[in-house]
């Protein structure tokens, strides 16, 4: 799986990285990057998720090899 992150998430993680372990929800993807970096904590629990054809929600299951772009809240104009 391909992860995409962007924000502050940066400050935690690659803007583009391999995760190797399988993971099949946004739950367990989350547990997956805060084992990496626990302190993002924070912007996980906030973030939104995404794949090709948008955002998605709970209770969408991830497919092999898909990319995921995480995106973390913002503001400013």
């Amino acid at each position: 799986m391909t992860i995409h992150v962007y924000a502050g998430l940066k400050d935690y993680f690659s803007p583009e990285f391999e995760l190797a372990d399988e993971v099949y929800d946004i739950d367990q993807l989350r547990a997956c990057l805060l084992a990496i970096n626990e302190q993002a904590g924070k912007l996980l629990a906030a973030s939104r998720f995404a794949v090709e054809d948008g955002f998605i929600d709970n209770t969408y299951k991830f497919k092999a090899h898909e990319t995921v772009i995480v995106v973390p809240p913002s503001s400013g104009g």
